[in-house]
């Protein structure tokens, strides 16, 4: 299945558009519910404005029922794209007409871009590639190494995708539920026929013990923010102390799996890196220009600062 070039994030045949037929920008921005802590304004808007565009980054809180319309209306109002963040990834798959291979292969959709000629939707899935970009930071190529997946929903899906086609030799999909991680296995290996792709439990002593990377893509940081990690970074990080592990987290913040890896001193990575990043491919898609990357990056860090300080010392 055709899909955007991976260097340049555009679509073959699909030339973007930044403006209407009247002159005026066309409407972008981010569907969720909720959505009104998204910190994708900041960095959009950071990357809008560093091109000296005119374009206004929205964020727009509409449920599942509303979202059909609300996308009915984005085709008849000439929109220039959209993010879909939870719950609307699985609804956003559905509704492509045509779909990336990383949104083939995930069942997501995070990228929505218009399709000029056909006048439906292109569904693209950007937190793979953003993940894999955000590897390096770490100093960490996944280039036939052995990774454990902690999870088996939409996130997970897309890390083990990620990482198998970066050359990932071998993935561990760790879960408490045997049955969702088998069926990332089932939909997944076919695909990447050069990593093994397995399964687990949550017991670390059954993972290999050859693992350089550990990656959190459950929602507990989320979810259960006070509750502490199941799992001790000091036996998930493996055989070898003196070479630790990189571990990941898909949230960003100070997690129970952050908290947890921080008090042990190992090589961390968190979540906010990968928003920027898939941000930026998700920019890219809808404009064809180079994102900033460090300004978005700059945006993004100013306005977590500046909660942090409305909430005060101690929050």
């Amino acid at each position: 299945m055709t899909g955007p070039n991976p260097a340049s994030q555009t679509w073959p045949g699909v030339t973007p558009r930044l403006y209407r037929s009247d002159g005026s920008p066309r409407p972008v921005g981010v569907l969720g519910f909720p959505v009104k802590h998204s910190l994708s304004p900041s960095f959009q808007n950071a990357a809008f404005a560093w091109h000296n565009l005119p374009h206004r980054y929205e964020k727009w809180e509409i449920s599942p029922e509303e979202l059909p319309a609300f996308l009915e209306k984005a085709r008849r109002e000439d929109f220039l794209g959209l993010n879909l963040t939870v719950p609307h990834k699985l609804t956003g798959w559905e509704i492509s007409d045509r779909r990336s291979p990383a949104a083939t292969a995930t069942g997501a959709v995070n990228t929505l871009l218009l399709d000029e000629e056909q006048g439906g939707w292109l569904g693209h899935n950007t937190d793979v590639g953003g993940f894999l970009e955000t590897l390096p930071a770490g100093g960490y190529s996944p280039e036939g190494q052995s990774a454990v997946i902690i999870g088996a929903g939409g996130a997970a899906r897309a890390v083990v995708y990620a990482l198998g086609n970066g050359g990932a030799a071998r993935i561990t999909i760790a879960n408490r539920t045997p049955a969702r991680a088998k069926a990332i296995v089932a939909d997944l290996q076919a695909i990447l026929p050069g990593c093994r792709l397995e399964t687990s439990g949550l017991d670390p002593a059954a993972w290999p013990q050859d693992r350089s990377l550990v990656v959190n893509a459950t929602s507990q940081g989320v979810i259960e923010p006070d509750r502490p990690f199941p799992i001790s970074p000091l036996a998930m990080n493996g055989a070898n102390p003196a070479a630790p592990v990189l571990f990941y987290d898909l949230t960003y913040g100070q997690t129970p799996f952050i908290k947890a890896v921080r008090e042990n001193d190992y090589p961390l990575l968190d979540g906010l890196l990968m928003l920027i990043y898939q941000g930026a491919l998700a920019f890219e898609t809808w404009t064809g220009l180079p994102a900033p990357r460090p300004e978005m990056l700059a945006a993004a860090q100013a306005t977590l600062a500046e909660r942090q300080r409305l909430k005060g010392p101690g929050n």
